[in-house]
């Protein structure tokens, strides 16, 4: 079954028939029940894309059947590796093509892309591995989590740290008590110092596009803008809000990651920023956001505070307090009445107490798991995800707050998340979503 398509149509075709929704689902529930492999595709091959398509062709019950980019030359290098692989610049065209064939697709292209891409692949029911963070507007996440809740695809975020070695030990050793109820958490990243341009202003001009590149198709959803070499494509994007979601949205789903699933917690009651504002185009060169968080049976009854530093900051006057030497440049500080806990993706914990320094403690070890593979069992019935959508949509959702934040500098934001709104500041509400570039809507995304 195939389905007209033009860029006309691209609304009616990311509504999807009912015809075709069934006639997918259907497809790949009865290729996987008679004992074949799962038939995947991958849309974004360079990059983070390029190690996300390694990890899963890996899976030996698993074959590449598609290939999606809109860069030319990254898709043939990608197509030498899986040479039986259809190959795609539009994913449009992919899902067009091959609806009722694929069975899986990892979703690893530019932030802003990842939702429109994630929730037509989940109408047609398709399994979905996306790249973090998981959308690039609030509310996309909660339809995003939303959806997941009512689809039977497996769905898994790609913060692979979260089945790493380093994180599970952490986890466990938390779990004896540590740090006692924890009152504040602090968490930080170097990012986006040397790693991608963030405090500009849009440039100005504009460059012939490259041969390679189909600019349009890599825009999306997002405003029409003239190509610049070297400020978007490739990787550079990450700071532009057009596109990206900063140093935040790129390291929190990491760094943040261990606050929620150690603590439980949820829906933040506030949000405020202090530091520079963001540009008209880019997220400043560095923040700092705290949240305040209602109590759970691992914090103080009252409440936790929770701070994200970028830019090279960090909770500086704890680093004194506790005497904490070659402090990581990316992690996170659980503070109790017993001590702080040092934690991060990369690095052993480590624990502390005030005015003596680090003691020694009894760490759990805990072997790592492939988180990729992990997804591909998953799809067979074989075991959970370990960073579900419905996980993956409230972790992002919290990140993406706080870069709401940063727009208003000093200011103390109350969040409703029943209302899913920024009770008194109405500016601040309208940030939670945007508007697709006209011909780009995606129905399940208003």
């Amino acid at each position: 079954m195939t389905l007209d398509f033009t860029r006309r149509n691209f609304l009616r075709f990311t509504a999807t028939s009912a015809a075709l929704i069934a006639a997918s689902r259907a497809a790949t529930a009865k290729h996987l029940l008679n004992g074949g492999k799962l038939r995947h595709a991958q849309v974004g091959v360079g990059g983070m894309g390029a190690s996300d398509l390694g990890q899963i062709a890996s899976h030996p019950d698993l074959e590449v059947i598609a290939l999606c980019d809109v860069d030319a030359g990254r898709l043939a290098e990608a197509a030498k590796k899986h040479p039986g692989a259809k190959t795609f610049a539009d994913w449009r065209e992919m899902f067009k093509e091959m609806a009722t064939e694929i069975d899986s697709v990892c979703v690893s292209t530019p932030d802003h892309m990842h939702a429109p891409i994630t929730m037509t692949a989940m109408a047609l029911g398709k399994h979905v591995y996306c790249q973090k963070p998981l959308t690039h507007t609030v509310k996309e996440a909660r339809l995003i989590g939303a959806a997941a809740a009512k689809s039977r695809v497996m769905t898994q975020m790609g913060i692979q740290n979260h089945s790493g070695g380093n994180y599970l030990s952490t986890i466990e050793t938390f779990k004896s008590g540590i740090t006692g109820p924890v009152s504040d958490v602090h968490v930080w990243s170097d990012r986006p110092a040397g790693w991608w341009p963030q405090g500009e202003e849009r440039p100005e001009g504009s460059d012939p596009i490259p041969e390679n590149l189909s600019w349009d198709l890599w825009l999306g959803v997002a405003p029409n803008r003239p190509y610049k070499a070297k400020v978007y494509h490739a990787f550079a994007w990450r700071g532009r809000k057009d596109f990206g979601t900063g140093a935040q949205g790129d390291m929190a789903c990491h760094l943040m990651d261990p606050v929620p699933w150690f603590l439980g917690l949820k829906d933040p009651l506030t949000v405020k920023s202090v530091g520079p504002k963001p540009t008209s185009d880019c997220f400043p060169l560095w923040s700092r956001v705290s949240y305040r968080f209602p109590g759970t049976p691992k914090t103080n009854p009252d409440g936790v505070n929770v701070t994200w530093h970028d830019g090279g900051k960090n909770p500086a006057e704890l680093v004194k307090e506790y005497k904490i030497e070659n402090l990581y440049t990316n992690g996170s500080l659980f503070i109790g009445p017993k001590g702080a806990f040092l934690v991060s993706p990369y690095e052993p914990c480590r624990f502390f107490k005030k005015g003596v320094g680090e003691v020694e403690f009894e760490r759990v070890e805990v072997k790592a798991r492939n988180h990729w593979h992990e997804w591909v069992d998953a799809c067979f019935g074989r075991g959970n995800c370990s960073a579900p959508f419905a996980y993956a949509a409230q972790l992002t959702e919290v990140a993406l707050l706080g870069n709401i934040a940063l727009e208003f500098p000093n200011e103390e934001l109350a969040w409703n998340p029943q209302e899913m709104r920024f009770d008194g500041n109405a500016a601040a509400s309208k940030m939670l979503h945007k508007e697709y570039r006209t011909g780009w809507e995606v129905p399940r995304l208003k």
